[in-house]
Protein backbone atom coordinates (compact mmCIF):
# COMPACT_ATOMS: atom_id res chain seq x y z
CA UNK A 1 0.00 0.00 0.00
CA UNK A 2 1.16 3.65 -1.18
CA UNK A 3 0.15 6.78 0.75
CA UNK A 4 2.38 8.82 -1.65
CA UNK A 5 0.59 11.36 -4.20
CA UNK A 6 2.35 12.07 -7.38
CA UNK A 7 4.31 15.57 -7.43
CA UNK A 8 4.20 18.37 -9.52
CA UNK A 9 7.20 19.07 -11.77
CA UNK A 10 8.26 22.07 -10.03
CA UNK A 11 8.16 20.63 -6.76
CA UNK A 12 10.78 17.81 -8.38
CA UNK A 13 12.90 20.61 -10.07
CA UNK A 14 13.22 22.83 -6.99
CA UNK A 15 14.05 19.88 -5.01
CA UNK A 16 17.17 18.76 -7.79
CA UNK A 17 18.63 21.83 -6.40
CA UNK A 18 19.20 19.93 -3.38
CA UNK A 19 20.28 16.66 -4.48
CA UNK A 20 21.91 17.57 -7.72
CA UNK A 21 19.51 16.18 -10.12
CA UNK A 22 18.85 19.38 -11.72
CA UNK A 23 16.45 19.72 -15.02
CA UNK A 24 15.79 22.94 -16.84
CA UNK A 25 12.94 25.41 -15.85
CA UNK A 26 11.99 27.79 -17.80
CA UNK A 27 11.44 30.22 -14.22
CA UNK A 28 12.78 33.54 -14.49
CA UNK A 29 15.55 34.25 -11.99
CA UNK A 30 13.60 36.31 -9.46
CA UNK A 31 10.44 34.07 -9.85
CA UNK A 32 12.73 30.94 -8.94
CA UNK A 33 14.18 33.25 -5.80
CA UNK A 34 10.51 33.43 -4.60
CA UNK A 35 10.02 29.67 -4.88
CA UNK A 36 13.59 29.00 -2.82
CA UNK A 37 12.43 31.49 -0.04
CA UNK A 38 9.07 30.40 -0.32
CA UNK A 39 10.41 26.50 0.34
CA UNK A 40 13.15 27.66 2.61
CA UNK A 41 15.69 25.88 0.74
CA UNK A 42 18.26 29.57 -1.03
CA UNK A 43 20.93 29.06 1.16
CA UNK A 44 20.70 25.31 1.17
CA UNK A 45 20.95 25.41 -2.42
CA UNK A 46 24.00 28.01 -2.49
CA UNK A 47 25.54 25.23 -0.97
CA UNK A 48 24.97 23.04 -3.14
CA UNK A 49 26.21 24.97 -5.92
CA UNK A 50 22.99 24.51 -7.96
CA UNK A 51 22.15 27.76 -8.33
CA UNK A 52 22.88 30.37 -11.32
CA UNK A 53 25.50 32.24 -11.09
CA UNK A 54 23.48 35.44 -11.60
CA UNK A 55 21.96 35.15 -8.28
CA UNK A 56 25.73 35.03 -6.18
CA UNK A 57 25.13 38.75 -5.14
CA UNK A 58 21.69 38.04 -3.32
CA UNK A 59 23.00 34.89 -2.03
CA UNK A 60 25.79 37.00 -0.63
CA UNK A 61 23.66 39.57 1.19
CA UNK A 62 20.71 36.72 2.08
CA UNK A 63 23.57 34.92 3.69
CA UNK A 64 25.22 37.90 5.98
CA UNK A 65 21.88 38.86 6.94
CA UNK A 66 21.08 35.26 8.26
CA UNK A 67 24.49 34.90 9.64
CA UNK A 68 23.56 37.98 11.64
CA UNK A 69 20.27 37.67 12.60
CA UNK A 70 20.88 34.09 13.95
CA UNK A 71 23.89 35.61 16.05
CA UNK A 72 21.01 38.12 17.83
CA UNK A 73 18.71 34.92 18.26
CA UNK A 74 21.15 33.10 19.52
CA UNK A 75 21.71 35.52 22.47
CA UNK A 76 18.18 36.20 23.30
CA UNK A 77 17.21 32.28 23.28
CA UNK A 78 20.20 31.31 25.72
CA UNK A 79 19.48 34.37 27.87
CA UNK A 80 15.52 32.78 28.52
CA UNK A 81 16.14 29.30 28.80
CA UNK A 82 18.71 30.38 31.38
CA UNK A 83 15.84 32.37 32.94
CA UNK A 84 13.20 29.20 32.46
CA UNK A 85 16.35 27.21 34.46
CA UNK A 86 16.38 29.66 37.36
CA UNK A 87 12.95 29.73 37.62
CA UNK A 88 12.64 25.97 37.65
CA UNK A 89 10.77 26.09 34.62
CA UNK A 90 10.72 23.15 32.42
CA UNK A 91 10.76 23.75 28.60
CA UNK A 92 11.43 22.06 25.26
CA UNK A 93 12.99 23.83 22.19
CA UNK A 94 11.50 21.93 19.34
CA UNK A 95 10.84 22.11 15.56
CA UNK A 96 12.70 24.70 13.33
CA UNK A 97 15.19 26.29 16.13
CA UNK A 98 15.76 22.72 17.68
CA UNK A 99 16.80 20.85 14.10
CA UNK A 100 19.21 23.92 13.13
CA UNK A 101 20.86 24.04 16.58
CA UNK A 102 21.10 20.05 16.87
CA UNK A 103 20.80 18.73 12.91
CA UNK A 104 22.03 21.79 9.87
CA UNK A 105 25.96 22.24 9.73
CA UNK A 106 25.39 25.98 10.28
CA UNK A 107 21.73 27.07 12.01
CA UNK A 108 21.27 29.67 9.64
CA UNK A 109 20.83 27.16 7.24
CA UNK A 110 17.37 26.61 8.17
CA UNK A 111 15.09 29.62 8.10
CA UNK A 112 12.30 30.11 10.85
CA UNK A 113 10.14 32.85 11.68
CA UNK A 114 9.89 32.03 15.14
CA UNK A 115 11.28 29.75 17.98
CA UNK A 116 8.93 27.00 19.26
CA UNK A 117 8.81 26.07 22.99
CA UNK A 118 6.50 24.05 25.04
CA UNK A 119 5.77 23.81 28.49
CA UNK A 120 3.68 22.69 30.94
CA UNK A 121 0.22 23.89 30.55
CA UNK A 122 0.96 24.62 34.70
CA UNK A 123 3.93 26.65 33.75
CA UNK A 124 1.83 29.16 31.61
CA UNK A 125 1.99 32.26 33.66
CA UNK A 126 4.97 31.48 34.90
CA UNK A 127 6.50 31.62 31.52
CA UNK A 128 4.51 34.68 30.59
CA UNK A 129 5.99 36.63 33.20
CA UNK A 130 9.15 35.45 32.42
CA UNK A 131 9.03 36.86 28.98
CA UNK A 132 7.30 40.24 29.86
CA UNK A 133 10.27 40.63 32.26
CA UNK A 134 12.91 39.69 29.32
CA UNK A 135 11.10 42.40 26.72
CA UNK A 136 8.65 40.29 25.07
CA UNK A 137 5.21 41.78 24.18
CA UNK A 138 2.46 38.49 23.52
CA UNK A 139 1.28 39.49 20.05
CA UNK A 140 -2.40 39.06 18.79
CA UNK A 141 -4.23 36.20 18.38
CA UNK A 142 -6.95 33.85 18.95
CA UNK A 143 -7.12 32.81 22.69
CA UNK A 144 -9.28 30.67 24.48
CA UNK A 145 -9.29 26.97 26.42
CA UNK A 146 -9.54 24.72 23.76
CA UNK A 147 -9.48 26.49 20.33
CA UNK A 148 -5.72 27.53 20.89
CA UNK A 149 -2.55 26.06 22.60
CA UNK A 150 -0.26 28.64 21.91
CA UNK A 151 0.88 31.88 22.26
CA UNK A 152 3.29 33.98 20.46
CA UNK A 153 5.74 36.60 21.90
CA UNK A 154 7.46 38.87 20.04
CA UNK A 155 10.49 41.39 20.94
CA UNK A 156 12.54 43.73 18.61
CA UNK A 157 16.50 43.63 18.40
CA UNK A 158 18.78 45.63 16.88
CA UNK A 159 19.06 46.47 13.94
CA UNK A 160 15.52 45.90 12.92
CA UNK A 161 15.65 42.46 13.61
CA UNK A 162 12.89 40.99 15.61
CA UNK A 163 12.44 37.30 17.66
CA UNK A 164 9.79 35.83 18.08
CA UNK A 165 8.49 33.11 20.46
CA UNK A 166 5.99 30.12 20.01
CA UNK A 167 5.14 29.29 23.14
CA UNK A 168 3.27 25.95 23.62
CA UNK A 169 1.32 24.08 26.12
CA UNK A 170 0.30 21.11 23.96
CA UNK A 171 2.50 19.95 21.18
CA UNK A 172 0.43 21.10 18.44
CA UNK A 173 -3.28 22.86 17.98
CA UNK A 174 -5.56 20.35 16.15
CA UNK A 175 -7.01 18.41 18.52
CA UNK A 176 -6.41 14.95 17.07
CA UNK A 177 -2.60 15.88 17.85
CA UNK A 178 -2.43 18.12 20.82
CA UNK A 179 -1.40 15.37 23.55
CA UNK A 180 0.42 13.40 21.24
CA UNK A 181 3.71 14.55 22.98
CA UNK A 182 4.51 16.20 26.71
CA UNK A 183 7.03 18.15 28.10
CA UNK A 184 7.91 14.94 30.23
CA UNK A 185 8.27 12.43 27.62
CA UNK A 186 10.31 14.61 25.06
CA UNK A 187 12.80 15.55 27.99
CA UNK A 188 13.15 12.06 29.71
CA UNK A 189 13.50 10.66 25.89
CA UNK A 190 15.62 13.81 24.15
CA UNK A 191 19.21 15.37 24.85
CA UNK A 192 20.81 18.76 25.82
CA UNK A 193 22.48 21.43 23.95
CA UNK A 194 25.00 22.81 25.54
CA UNK A 195 26.35 24.92 22.94
CA UNK A 196 24.83 27.24 19.75
CA UNK A 197 27.55 26.67 17.20
CA UNK A 198 30.77 27.18 19.05
CA UNK A 199 29.20 29.50 21.82
CA UNK A 200 28.56 27.67 25.01
CA UNK A 201 25.22 28.38 26.97
CA UNK A 202 25.12 28.88 30.22
CA UNK A 203 22.10 26.61 30.80
CA UNK A 204 21.63 23.27 28.44
CA UNK A 205 18.05 23.46 26.63
CA UNK A 206 16.56 20.28 26.00
CA UNK A 207 15.46 19.28 22.63
CA UNK A 208 13.57 15.87 21.44
CA UNK A 209 15.31 13.39 20.45
CA UNK A 210 16.07 12.44 16.31
CA UNK A 211 12.83 9.83 16.88
CA UNK A 212 10.42 12.18 18.26
CA UNK A 213 11.77 15.36 15.70
CA UNK A 214 10.98 13.35 12.91
CA UNK A 215 7.06 12.37 14.39
CA UNK A 216 6.82 15.75 15.14
CA UNK A 217 7.74 17.20 12.26
CA UNK A 218 5.45 14.46 10.39
CA UNK A 219 2.51 15.86 12.66
CA UNK A 220 3.38 19.60 12.01
CA UNK A 221 3.69 19.11 8.13
CA UNK A 222 0.02 18.09 7.71
CA UNK A 223 -1.79 19.11 11.01
CA UNK A 224 -0.39 22.39 10.79
CA UNK A 225 -0.13 22.78 6.93
CA UNK A 226 -2.31 20.33 5.36
CA UNK A 227 -2.26 22.72 2.41
CA UNK A 228 1.48 23.92 2.26
CA UNK A 229 4.02 21.79 0.66
CA UNK A 230 7.40 23.26 1.71
CA UNK A 231 10.63 21.44 1.14
CA UNK A 232 12.07 22.86 3.98
CA UNK A 233 10.15 20.75 6.41
CA UNK A 234 10.74 17.85 3.98
CA UNK A 235 14.43 18.11 4.07
CA UNK A 236 14.48 18.22 8.33
CA UNK A 237 12.53 14.81 7.73
CA UNK A 238 15.69 13.74 5.16
CA UNK A 239 18.39 14.97 7.36
CA UNK A 240 16.52 13.21 10.05
CA UNK A 241 16.07 9.84 8.48
CA UNK A 242 19.51 9.61 7.48
CA UNK A 243 20.70 9.36 11.44
CA UNK A 244 18.67 7.18 12.57
CA UNK A 245 20.11 3.95 13.89
CA UNK A 246 18.15 0.43 13.40
CA UNK A 247 17.13 0.45 16.97
CA UNK A 248 15.81 4.07 16.30
CA UNK A 249 14.00 3.23 13.49
CA UNK A 250 12.18 0.52 15.30
CA UNK A 251 11.61 2.74 18.11
CA UNK A 252 9.95 5.47 15.47
CA UNK A 253 7.91 2.37 14.20
CA UNK A 254 6.70 1.45 17.92
CA UNK A 255 5.77 5.48 18.77
CA UNK A 256 4.18 5.65 15.75
CA UNK A 257 1.64 2.98 15.88
CA UNK A 258 0.79 3.82 19.66
CA UNK A 259 0.32 7.49 19.28
CA UNK A 260 -1.62 6.68 15.72
CA UNK A 261 0.46 8.34 13.69
CA UNK A 262 2.11 5.91 11.28
CA UNK A 263 0.05 7.44 8.41
CA UNK A 264 1.22 10.46 8.42
CA UNK A 265 4.40 9.13 9.72
CA UNK A 266 4.71 7.14 6.55
CA UNK A 267 3.68 9.57 4.07
CA UNK A 268 6.10 12.13 4.99
CA UNK A 269 8.99 9.58 4.86
CA UNK A 270 7.80 8.45 1.19
CA UNK A 271 7.19 11.79 -0.04
CA UNK A 272 10.95 12.39 1.20
CA UNK A 273 11.96 9.15 -0.81
CA UNK A 274 10.22 10.65 -3.89
CA UNK A 275 11.91 13.87 -3.85
CA UNK A 276 14.74 13.81 -1.96
CA UNK A 277 15.96 10.36 -2.41
CA UNK A 278 15.75 9.71 1.27
CA UNK A 279 17.63 6.28 2.02
CA UNK A 280 14.76 4.17 4.15
CA UNK A 281 14.94 1.01 4.82
CA UNK A 282 11.46 -1.18 3.33
CA UNK A 283 11.37 -3.24 6.65
CA UNK A 284 10.27 0.27 8.23
CA UNK A 285 7.93 1.31 5.19
CA UNK A 286 6.62 -1.98 5.88
CA UNK A 287 5.77 -1.59 9.06
CA UNK A 288 4.42 1.77 8.99
CA UNK A 289 2.63 0.33 6.19
CA UNK A 290 0.99 -2.76 8.06
CA UNK A 291 0.13 0.14 11.20
CA UNK A 292 -1.65 2.62 8.54
CA UNK A 293 -3.65 0.29 7.04
CA UNK A 294 -5.62 -0.25 10.59
CA UNK A 295 -8.38 2.91 11.20
CA UNK A 296 -6.28 5.93 11.89
CA UNK A 297 -8.25 9.14 12.34
CA UNK A 298 -5.19 10.94 11.34
CA UNK A 299 -5.37 9.64 7.69
CA UNK A 300 -8.09 12.24 6.85
CA UNK A 301 -4.97 14.82 7.16
CA UNK A 302 -3.94 12.48 3.85
CA UNK A 303 -6.30 14.13 2.00
CA UNK A 304 -5.33 17.76 1.25
CA UNK A 305 -8.21 18.67 -0.73
CA UNK A 306 -10.79 18.37 1.86
CA UNK A 307 -11.97 21.58 2.68
CA UNK A 308 -11.83 23.12 6.38
CA UNK A 309 -15.00 21.91 7.43
CA UNK A 310 -14.09 18.50 7.57
CA UNK A 311 -10.61 19.01 9.58
CA UNK A 312 -12.41 20.90 11.97
CA UNK A 313 -15.11 18.17 12.91
CA UNK A 314 -11.95 15.91 12.81
CA UNK A 315 -10.95 18.30 15.81
CA UNK A 316 -14.53 18.06 17.34
CA UNK A 317 -14.62 14.02 17.37
CA UNK A 318 -11.16 14.23 19.06
CA UNK A 319 -12.33 15.97 21.99
CA UNK A 320 -12.84 13.91 25.10
CA UNK A 321 -15.99 14.92 26.27
CA UNK A 322 -19.45 16.56 24.79
CA UNK A 323 -18.33 19.72 27.03
CA UNK A 324 -15.08 20.02 25.39
CA UNK A 325 -16.36 20.09 21.76
CA UNK A 326 -19.25 22.50 22.70
CA UNK A 327 -16.24 24.44 24.44
CA UNK A 328 -14.05 23.75 21.29
CA UNK A 329 -17.36 24.81 18.76
CA UNK A 330 -18.00 28.19 20.87
CA UNK A 331 -15.20 29.30 20.80
CA UNK A 332 -14.00 28.48 17.07
CA UNK A 333 -17.55 30.63 16.27
CA UNK A 334 -17.16 32.92 18.76
CA UNK A 335 -14.70 33.95 20.22
CA UNK A 336 -13.72 36.98 22.84
CA UNK A 337 -15.51 40.32 21.47
CA UNK A 338 -12.11 42.22 21.58
CA UNK A 339 -10.41 39.67 19.51
CA UNK A 340 -13.41 39.53 16.32
CA UNK A 341 -13.15 43.63 16.90
CA UNK A 342 -9.50 43.54 16.22
CA UNK A 343 -9.43 40.92 13.82
CA UNK A 344 -12.32 42.26 12.20
CA UNK A 345 -11.24 45.75 12.01
CA UNK A 346 -14.22 47.20 13.13
CA UNK A 347 -15.72 49.12 16.36
CA UNK A 348 -18.75 46.80 16.87
CA UNK A 349 -18.40 43.42 18.16
CA UNK A 350 -21.94 42.40 16.40
CA UNK A 351 -20.64 43.55 13.14
CA UNK A 352 -17.22 42.20 13.45
CA UNK A 353 -19.22 38.16 14.27
CA UNK A 354 -21.10 38.79 10.98
CA UNK A 355 -17.91 39.75 9.06
CA UNK A 356 -16.27 36.92 10.29
CA UNK A 357 -19.38 34.40 9.95
CA UNK A 358 -19.18 35.23 5.98
CA UNK A 359 -15.81 34.98 6.20
CA UNK A 360 -15.79 31.16 7.70
CA UNK A 361 -18.60 30.22 5.13
CA UNK A 362 -16.15 30.99 2.00
CA UNK A 363 -13.08 29.20 3.95
CA UNK A 364 -14.69 25.94 4.95
CA UNK A 365 -16.53 25.76 1.28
Amino acid sequence: MSLSRPQNTELTDLAGLLTGQQSENSLSHNELLAKLNYHGITLLAAEQNTLPGALLPHIKRLKAMMVANDTLKQLELAALFEAFSLANLSAVLFKGSALAYSLYPKPWLRPRSDSDILIKPSDRLHADSILRQLGYQKLFAIQGKYVSYQSTYGKALVGGSTINIDLHWQINNRQMFSNTFSVNELIENGQQLSHFGNRPLRSKISIPSAVDSLLIASIHRLGHHVNEERLAWLYDIHLLAQQLSNEQWLRLCQQATSKKISAITLDALTIGQQLLATKIDQTVLKSLERSAASAEPSRVFLNRELSERHFFWADVKSMPSLGAKLGFIRESILPAPDYVRQQMNTRWASLGYLKRFLRGLKRVF
